[in-house]
């Protein structure tokens, strides 16, 4: 038999009745011109597993082979025994509870094969739990480790390059069983000459039993969790350099997987092996945890790495409690505290002399959310045009609105450039009100002929955005999403030279599409077109032949006039 296209290796343990359906899609698989290998690894199941596959392979004995084992505790042991006996060029892990989309191995192959790839990330669709989604926006050919999301997507269900695994050695860590995937796909990603994204296709159906027979993490599993994350930064360390993609690394590893492991879990755990999980973590912050990672952490994040350098053990589990309590609503929110320009979250032990926690790792300067809404949105005569009138409101939120500075900032699509647009500051109303941000309201116009450096708007399509500032902090996003039930629909507008249509995105936000006006010719007041050109042409006669004797007057009728 010459050699298949892909392999399809599904590591298979209890898996009834989700196999079934997982085999099905393998078999309907619509692969063109490519050719097809499944090998199931039935890894010492008690609940006819290994008979169902027995029977798929009989079906199908041309492509499927079936390899029974004792259980190896773990999905590692049958993914890497795939590894070693796939014959097809790609090789793709399917885990036995999920199935495939039908065009899944073929767009993912194409892919592949025309860019060289090692790695190929398909889409996920989740069924009955989240997914990833971030990294499937659009199809990536090429993959910019430095600022691509592909770093949120560390399990293992991707196609890669057979010679790839093998010239890199790349198999599963058989002594862990939770994250050995990430650990997997982290080496790989950083070897890759290519990596590429398939997001146009359903590829991945990831489904949740019913018996959350694949959710195998409990607090029991935190001292691993924190090995796998240690394990992860040693495989950053060893396969990149000092640069933008190994920060992409850290940062997903620090963010989601090391500190965020101080969560609800951390303390059920022993003394021992909470300081034991400090000193893991100590290590990793001492070694990798640069001043670009830190900006974009959360408070908390910032806090756990400060305390876990620090030997702070009871302030981590202080602070976790209030978080839980936090986030089960029981008990007061932290409060934020606005001090020279700076915003800070107020969790336990801000400011506290004794524990000298920096400022730095509660502030959320760069973290405000914004609040806003469009109420109104209307055409207002003016003596040089129509100008467009805007009312509504904008807030930091949890921020008390002193002295407000709002500006619609209008952005021009094609280049970027900007305008900015003063607002007139206008007391709330409504429920609205109630709080510290009672002066939020705004009411702002836009005058179309003059609004750019003095003169017209330059045509193209300007994006519009609300930027809020007061207390020294500034916020700016997106204007226009919330709207005013009683908001009336746009209306096109002619202003001097310009026609103005404002209208709403996709995703609802105010845009303003500016074009130049049509000019029309403005026949002689009172007359057709035609007959003001006789009439001119008679006057200009009249002047030729008054020394002859005066000629009468044209009189037109009355409804021509």
């Amino acid at each position: 038999m010459s050699e298949p296209t892909v392999t399809v290796v599904i590591g298979a343990y209890d898996a009834l009745p989700y196999l079934t359906r997982c085999l099905k899609s393998v078999a309907e698989q619509s692969l063109g011109e490519h050719t097809l290998e499944c090998l199931a690894v039935d890894d010492g199941s008690n609940d006819g597993t290994g008979k169902e596959l027995d029977r798929f392979a009989a079906e199908h004995p041309d492509f499927v082979r079936v390899v029974h084992q004792q259980n190896s505790g773990g999905p590692s042991a049958p993914r890497n025994v795939g590894i070693d006996l796939a014959r097809g060029r790609y090789v793709f892990f399917l885990d036995a509870d999920d199935h495939l989309g039908p065009h899944a191995l073929r767009r993912m192959i194409d892919m592949a094969e025309r860019n060289g790839s090692d790695v190929v990330l398909g889409k996920y669709v989740g069924v009955g739990c989240d997914v990833p989604r971030s990294m499937f926006e659009a199809d990536q050919e090429v993959v910019d480790l430095a600022t691509s999301r592909v770093w949120y997507s560390l399990t293992p269900h991707k196609l890669f390059r057979r010679s790839f695994l093998l010239e890199r050695g790349l198999r599963f860590d058989e002594d862990i069983r939770i994250g050995e995937d990430r650990i997997f796909v982290t080496k790989a990603y950083l070897q890759a000459s290519v990596v590429s994204v398939v997001a146009d296709e359903d590829v991945y159906f990831k489904v949740r039993r019913d018996d959350n027979g694949n959710i195998t993490c409990n607090y029991r599993d935190l001292p691993r969790r924190f090995e796998t994350a240690r394990r992860i930064m040693a495989a950053i360390a060893a396969h990149s350099t000092p640069g933008p993609v190994r920060d992409a690394a850290l940062l997903r590893t620090f963010r989601g997987g090391l500190l965020d492991s101080f969560s609800w879990r951390f303390p059920p755990l022993t003394v021992d092996e909470q300081l034991a999980a400090m000193e893991i973590v100590k290590q990793e912050v001492e070694r990798f945890y640069t001043p670009e990672i830190d900006r974009q952490m959360t408070p908390p994040h910032r806090i756990f790495a400060h305390c876990a350098r620090h030997g702070m053990r009871a302030e981590i589990v202080d602070v976790i409690e209030f978080l839980e309590r936090e986030k089960a609503k029981d008990g007061s929110p932290h409060a934020v505290v606005v001090d020279g320009g700076r915003a800070y979250a107020a969790y336990p032990y801000f400011r506290d002399e004794k524990r000298g926690i920096p400022d730095s790792c509660y502030d959320i300067t760069h973290r405000l959310g914004q609040n806003d809404r469009l109420d109104s949105l209307g055409w207002r005569r003016a003596q040089r045009g129509d100008v467009l009138r805007l009312t509504g409101h904008g807030y930091i939120e949890r921020v008390p609105t002193l002295e407000p500075a709002t500006q619609l900032v209008l952005r021009l699509r094609d280049d970027g450039r900007e305008v900015r647009v003063p607002t007139r500051s206008a007391p709330l109303t409504g429920a609205s009100a109630t709080g510290t941000q009672g002066p939020a309201g705004f009411t702002a116009e836009i005058d179309f002929a003059r609004a750019e450096n003095g003169g017209p708007l330059t045509p193209g399509v300007w994006d519009v955005y609300l930027n809020v500032r007061t207390q020294g902090l500034s916020t700016q996003r997106r204007f226009g999403a919330r709207k005013a039930e009683s908001l009336a629909p746009p209306v096109t507008a002619t202003t001097g030279k310009l026609t103005v249509t404002p209208y709403y995105t996709a995703l609802g936000n105010l845009s303003l599409r500016v074009t130049a006006a049509r000019e029309t010719r403005k026949p002689q007041r009172g007359l057709p077109r035609h007959l003001g050109a006789i009439g001119r042409r008679l006057g200009r006669l009249r002047e030729v032949v008054r020394p002859l004797g005066r000629i009468p007057q044209l009189r037109l009728p009355r409804h021509d006039r």
